[in-house]
C-alpha cells in the first residue's frame, strides 16, 4: 500500500502531470514575461516611428472618414426600395464627399474674393498708397533714431547677418522645403481615397481585422473599437465647435475694430481653425496683410496692429482655456490633462502630435480601464465572493447575508448613479429567522 502511495505522488515527476513550479522559479517567469513585453512594445514605437508618414496619413484619413459617417449614417438609415444596401452606401459615401469637396473648394474662392477686390483696389492707387508706405517708413526711421543707444545696439545685434540667413541659405531651405513638400504629394492625394474607403467598408475593414485577433479576445476587441470611434466622433463634433467659435469671434472682433469683409474673413477663419494646430496661424497671416493694405488705404495705419493683438490674444485665450475645457468635456477628460497631452504630443512627434493628443489620452484612458483597472475589480469582485461563501460555509448563512448588505452599502456609496441599490439588495436578501420571529 505505502508502494502504490508512492507511486501516485511521483507520477507528477514522470513527465505525466507538470510539477508545481517553485516560488523562484514563477518569479524568473514573470519578469521574463515583463521583459519580453517591453521589448515588443520598444520595437513597436520604433516601427511606428519608422513609418510614422504612413501612419499619419492612415489617422489622417480616419478622422476624415469618421466626420463623412456622421453624414453618410444618416443617409443609409432611409431605405430605398430599389437599391441595395451596398449600393445605397455607395452613393451617399460618394455624395457626402462631393458636397465636402465643394465646401472646400467654395471656401477658398470666397476667401480669394476680397483679395482680389483690395488688389485691384492697390493697383489702381499705388501712387496714393506709395506715399502713405513712404510716410510710414519715414516715421519708423524717426522712431528708431529716437530710441537709446543700448535699445538701438540691442536690435542691431538681433538683426545682425548671424541672427538672419544668407540669401544663398534661405534660397536652398526654400528648395529644401519644397522637395520636401512635393515628396508629400502622393500621401497628400491618397488621404481623400482612403478615408472614402474607411467610410464606405468600415464594417468589412473591422471584420478582416478581427481575424488577427484571438476568439476569447473579440468581444473586448469589439467593445475598445466601438469606443475608439466613439472617442473620435466627439473630438471631430469638439473641434467643429471649437471652429464655430473662432468664426464667431473673429467675424465679430474685425467688425468691432472697423475691418470690411468681416464675414469672409471670420468663415475663413473658423474653417483654418480646422487645421492641426496652425490653423490659427494660417487664418491670421491673411487677415493681417489685409487689414494692413485696408488701412493704408483708410488712413488708419495702426489698424493692422489692433488686429495682430486681437488674433494673438484670441489664440491665447483658444488653445489654453477654451480648447482644452471642452474638448475635456467631450473626451470626458480633464483639462490639465488634456493640456499635458497636448505639451508631450507636441514634443515627441511635432504639429501632427498635438493634433491628436487628446483622441490618444483618451484611448490611453480606454485601454488602462479595459487590461488593469476592470480586471483588477474583477479579481477583486471574485474573492469577496469567495470570502462571503467560506463564510457561509464557516459561520452559516447569517453571516453571509451580514456580508452581503456591506457589500451593497459600499456600492451604493462608492456609485453616484444607483442610490436605490441598499433598498435593492436588502430586499432581495431574506431575513434570518430572528428577524422574522
Amino acid at each position: 500500500m505505502n508502494n502504490l502511495s508512492g507511486t501516485v505522488t511521483s507520477l507528477p515527476t514522470n513527465g505525466l502531470a507538470p510539477a508545481p513550479m517553485r516560488p523562484i522559479e514563477s518569479r524568473v517567469a514573470a519578469l521574463w514575461n515583463l521583459l519580453l513585453r517591453i521589448v515588443l512594445t520598444v520595437l513597436g514605437l520604433y516601427l511606428l516611428w519608422r513609418v510614422r508618414a504612413i501612419v499619419t496619413t492612415v489617422v489622417i484619413s480616419l478622422v476624415i472618414a469618421c466626420g463623412a459617417a456622421a453624414l453618410v449614417e444618416p443617409l443609409c438609415r432611409f431605405r430605398i426600395a430599389f437599391l441595395r444596401p451596398k449600393t445605397q452606401r455607395t452613393i451617399a459615401t460618394a455624395l457626402v464627399f462631393v458636397f465636402l469637396a465643394v465646401m472646400l473648394f467654395g471656401s477658398i474662392r470666397l476667401l480669394v474674393n476680397p483679395f482680389e477686390a483690395e488688389y485691384a483696389h492697390l493697383q489702381k492707387n499705388w501712387v496714393v498708397y506709395r506715399e502713405t508706405l513712404l510716410d510710414q517708413i519715414t516715421r519708423a526711421k524717426d522712431m528708431y533714431a529716437g530710441l537709446p543707444p543700448e535699445v538701438q545696439t540691442f536690435l542691431q545685434r538681433q538683426l545682425s547677418e548671424q541672427s538672419l540667413p544668407s540669401p544663398a541659405g534661405w534660397v536652398a531651405g526654400a528648395l529644401g522645403t519644397t522637395v520636401s513638400w512635393a515628396a508629400h504629394i502622393v500621401e497628400l492625394l491618397l488621404i481623400p481615397v482612403l478615408a472614402f474607403y474607411f467610410t464606405l467598408d468600415a464594417r468589412a475593414l473591422r471584420n478582416e481585422a478581427l481575424f488577427l485577433v484571438p476568439r476569447g479576445q473579440i468581444r473586448p476587441t469589439l467593445a475598445i473599437i466601438d469606443e475608439g470611434g466613439a472617442i473620435l466622433r466627439d473630438y471631430i463634433i469638439a473641434q467643429f465647435w471649437l471652429a464655430v467659435i473662432a468664426g464667431v469671434a473673429v467675424g465679430v472682433g474685425l467688425k468691432l475694430i472697423g475691418m470690411d469683409y468681416a464675414l469672409i474673413l471670420g468663415i475663413f477663419a473658423g474653417i483654418t481653425r480646422a487645421i492641426p494646430v496652425i490653423g490659427p496661424l494660417l487664418g491670421g497671416i491673411p487677415v493681417v496683410l489685409l487689414s494692413f493694405v485696408y488701412g493704408a488705404q483708410t488712413g488708419n495705419n495702426m489698424l493692422w496692429a489692433w488686429v495682430l493683438v486681437f488674433f494673438t490674444s484670441l489664440h491665447l485665450i483658444e488653445s489654453k482655456f477654451v480648447m482644452p475645457k471642452f474638448l475635456g468635456h467631450r473626451l470626458h477628460l480633464h483639462a490639465a490633462v488634456i493640456i499635458i497631452a497636448l505639451l508631450i504630443g507636441g514634443e515627441f512627434f511635432g504639429l501632427m502630435g498635438m493634433f491628436l493628443a487628446a483622441p490618444v489620452a483618451a484611448l490611453a484612458r480606454v485601454l488602462v480601464m479595459h487590461y488593469l483597472i476592470l480586471p483588477r475589480k474583477r479579481r477583486e469582485q471574485q474573492e469577496r465572493v469567495a470570502a462571503e461563501g467560506a463564510a457561509e460555509r464557516a459561520g452559516g448563512a447569517s453571516t453571509g447575508r451580514i456580508l452581503r448588505l456591506e457589500r451593497a452599502i459600499r456600492t451604493s456609496i462608492s456609485s453616484p448613479i444607483s442610490p436605490s441599490l441598499i433598498t435593492t439588495a436588502s430586499a432581495t436578501a431574506p431575513l434570518s429567522p430572528s428577524v422574522k420571529d
